[in-house]
């Protein structure tokens, strides 16, 4: 599940980035546009991915009880500064949710280039090494909401350096 719940983070990440990137109306504009990570069709596949994922009776738990996972979380406040390590069935919930998030890497892989393919592989590891010490009870809820968000941050950064890099 944690990989499906970083998959998620980064799909958002991307498409909200693109969704910010206006389309150039003269070459000018357009030399200075990043380029896009995905085409519009895994963009949208991508994103139908992620929603579906999160429709689940796992993904609900998971986002209100053990991972802020939607914008606006109400919840995500409480979330990153919980004491509390997972419960026999909040474990079962993020392991389920985790395994269909995780569903959707293949297509956030899809026509990455291999600085971006090794960008996101380094983050699907960190994190799915982060949701293994949640599920093992070795770190708090809270703690994980907020490593988690550091892991995101930081995949974004790679993200627009690459971009950057090859404007």
């Amino acid at each position: 599940m944690k990989k499906l719940y970083i998959l998620s983070c980064v799909g958002t990440m991307m498409l909200a980035a693109c969704a910010q990137n206006p389309p150039a109306n003269n070459s000018a504009q357009a030399a200075k546009a990043p380029m896009p990570i995905h085409s519009e069709s895994v963009s949208k596949r991508l994103n139908a991915c992620i929603v579906r994922s999160n429709q689940s009776a796992d993904a609900l738990l998971v986002d209100s009880q053990i991972i802020a996972v939607s914008r606006n979380n109400p919840h995500a406040k409480s979330l990153f500064s919980s004491p509390d390590k997972l419960t026999d069935e909040q474990a079962k919930a993020l392991t389920n949710y985790l395994a269909e998030a995780n569903t959707c890497r293949p297509i956030a892989l899809e026509g990455a280039s291999p600085e971006m393919t090794a960008v996101y592989q380094d983050f699907f590891k960190r994190i799915d090494s982060l949701y293994a010490d949640l599920i093992a009870r070795k770190i708090t809820i809270g703690v994980a909401n907020q490593e988690r968000q550091l892991l995101i941050q930081d995949a974004h950064l790679k993200r627009v350096a690459i971009q950057a890099k090859n404007k």
